[in-house]
């Protein structure tokens, strides 16, 4: 028998996010992670490596642990090799250095634990990478890992050239990194098996192909079930490739790199899937993007093609103020953690589940306008934030720049929670904390103007080829006249002085007794708030002072609120008005809130819905409820109003206790 010159290592990604909705979870299990290993079951000559997300095997070990028990099995009889990663499947880049080393070595010691695995190769997150997590990699016992061929492409090298790994390092520690094919990417499994077949036989010389992938494409992805296990695409595949060992040797990727011979140095950029950073950039830019890379599709005489490529993932933290708040939030809960003596396992747990990916980012996935993942990745940071400061500690304040902008946040604890303002944007309140149910309650993503909301930027086209692009790119037919954005991070204390908003800095002191003072001036009013915490209410005080000719007829206050409501969707929040304020909760939620006005005003509310993509094509989304509170303004030069208002975070006890097992759980 000649030796076969082509070989084939199958990496396949199966994960469910924190915070995503049982339903979700149930309906892939029953229709891709349970069919995949039983069809994988009836072909033992087929080696395979898997890599599941933490936050999956907790719920399918709790949940479905049939599932799991035939992984172990095809994991002690050697057909399947596991792969580690992040446990809560993190972008390894955001996370600090220690929280990166972390969060691979619980996933290594589970697969051990769990299901008798030795783990020597990395998933990498959303295949983020950056150069310097190399050294995190190799210090939690990881020896390789996929990237995309696209970013080998992107520094000149070529297809003939990505026959095996090459080595890369960072602070002198190597690290072998694998090229993932795209090719196979947008034919697995969408073409038919033969043609498949033929791919991997082209080409000359000795090969190794790696097919690295998202398994949800196997049953959970549109229109995929029927054609995967229905129609029987998965077993035919797999039995054909059982067929070629004449001139195909199959094999898993630790076994190939165990004795494998670099084919070369290389140093990539900081990069992730041609998709991801297309999402990343900016609306304007992304359009203009995707002009270009179809024009030169189809014609590229240059070769410019491959040195083409959007932002890195960093860019989502600029293009969402919220995203970039809640990462820098998890900088600052993870710095604490681990200045504290001895912080609780469960602590570290609940930090790690933070940090969980998919509510930091959007393409056609991504979490950023799922209300109920963010509320999730929240309710588990601020529970690690309350394990270290301690419930029973006293109202403090502090100037800290939360958000990495080089202005600073002014933080106002108490035993309850915390209460974060911006005097630079505004005096803005930018977030309000229950560490007792674990809530921010003005987590709330504003109407940002997406591509998606310009024009289809991926119009339907006669290249067959498109298969995947059409799957993974939102479509649906949209009233684009009808939609409203607003781009201005959102928050509470949102001054509003005859329909303008005031947005400046507020210059601010912090008194002895503890308290917040901010004032600006604007249109000949003095706008001064005070702000100080007690042992179960923030207290702002207004005082708005004519001191110009002109005078301000109608001043307002919005407030945009978010409720936690974890593990489910909901339409809609409800809103309760009263002559002493509002209440803004929901039924089933487990935190709420309630303001208490000293004077009462003219309340205005309503939903505050996204029209955002996701694989089903646009559906509009819930993100929360703004309130506006107006008062009237008869002021002479001189004279002042004052109104205070109190904001008292609601827990709902019975509905907490209810949620939180499942919470815990991770999904």
């Amino acid at each position: 028998m000649t030796q076969p010159t082509r070989s084939l290592a199958l990496v396949i990604h199966f994960h469910q996010p924190v915070g995503n909705l049982d339903s979700v979870v149930r309906k892939a299990t029953d229709r891709c992670y349970r069919p995949f290993l039983e069809v994988l079951e009836q072909h033992p000559a087929i080696p395979m490596t898997l890599h599941y997300s933490g936050c999956l095997l907790e719920w399918l070990e709790e949940n479905a642990p049939d599932v799991t028990r035939t992984l172990r099995n095809l994991t002690e009889r050697g057909q399947v090799e596991l792969m580690t990663g992040g446990f809560y499947e993190p972008v390894l880049a955001a996370l600090p250095r220690a929280d990166q080393v972390g969060q691979i070595e619980m996933l290594s010691r589970h697969l051990r634990d769990r299901y008798a695995a030795e783990p020597t190769g990395l998933w990498l997150t959303e295949r983020v990478w950056e150069q310097d997590v190399a050294p995190a990699l190799v210090d939690a016992g990881v020896r390789y890992t996929v990237l995309d061929d696209t970013m080998f492409h992107s520094v000149g090298v070529t297809d003939e050239e990505l026959t095996g790994p090459f080595v890369t390092e960072h602070d002198g520690r190597p690290l072998l990194v694998y090229a993932g094919d795209r090719q196979l990417r947008y034919l697995i499994p969408y073409k038919r098996v033969e043609r498949v077949i033929h791919y991997l036989e082209g080409g000359e010389g000795n090969r190794l192909f790696v097919y690295a992938d998202d398994g949800e494409k196997f049953g959970e992805w549109p229109d995929t079930y029927e054609r995967v296990y229905e129609k029987g695409w998965l077993n035919d595949f797999l039995g054909a490739l059982g067929e070629q060992a004449e001139w195909l040797q199959l094999t898993t990727l630790g076994n190939h790199a165990s004795t494998a011979v670099p084919r070369g140095r290389v140093y990539l950029p900081s990069s992730s899937y041609d998709e991801m950073m297309t999402w990343a950039l900016p609306s304007d830019a992304r359009l203009t993007l995707g002009k270009v890379r179809r024009e030169l599709q189809k014609e590229d005489p240059r070769g410019l093609l491959p040195f083409l490529r959007g932002a890195p993932w960093r860019a989502f933290f600029a293009k969402y103020p919220e995203v970039n708040h809640l990462q820098k939030r998890m900088l600052h809960v993870s710095s604490a953690l681990h200045a504290a003596d001895s912080p609780p396992d469960a602590a570290v747990k609940e930090l790690y589940r933070a940090q969980c990916n998919c509510a930091y980012w959007h393409g056609a996935f991504g979490g950023v306008y799922l209300s109920f993942m963010r509320g999730a990745l929240w309710h588990h940071l601020l529970r690690a934030e309350s394990m270290i400061q301690g419930l029973a500690a006293g109202p403090a304040v502090e100037e800290v720049d939360i958000d990495a902008d080089a202005r600073n946040e002014v933080l106002v604890s108490a035993p309850w929670g915390r209460a974060v303002f911006s005097p630079a944007e505004g005096g803005t309140l930018v977030e309000l904390d229950d560490w007792r149910g674990g809530a921010n309650l003005l987590a709330v993503v504003a109407r940002h103007r997406e591509a998606y909301h310009v024009e289809d930027e991926n119009p339907v086209s006669d290249d067959d080829e498109d298969d995947e692009m059409e799957a993974i790119q939102a479509r649906a037919d949209v009233d684009r006249d009808s939609l409203v954005f607003d781009d201005r991070a959102r928050g509470a204390l949102v001054d509003i002085v005859d329909g303008d908003r005031i947005d400046g800095p507020f210059e601010y002191a912090i008194a002895d007794g503890g308290s917040l003072h901010m004032w600006t001036t604007t249109n000949g009013l003095r706008i001064e708030k005070i702000a100080l915490a007690d042992a179960d209410e923030l207290i702002t005080t207004y005082r708005l002072t004519r001191v110009g000719d002109r005078a301000a007829k109608v001043f307002a206050m919005e407030a945009s609120v978010m409720p936690l409501v974890l593990g489910r969707s909901v339409d809609a929040d409800e809103v309760v008005i009263t002559d002493r304020g509002w209440k803004v909760s929901h039924a089933e939620a487990e935190v709420g809130i309630e303001v208490d006005v000293s004077v009462p005003g003219n309340v205005k509310s309503q939903p505050i819905e996204t029209a955002s993509a996701t694989l089903e094509g646009l559906e509009t989304m819930h993100q929360g409820t703004a309130v506006t509170m107006e008062w009237p303004l008869e002021l002479d030069r001189g004279e002042s109003f004052d109104v205070e208002l109190r904001w008292r975070p609601v827990v709902n006890d019975k509905a907490l206790t209810k949620t939180e097992r499942g919470v815990s759980s991770g999904v």
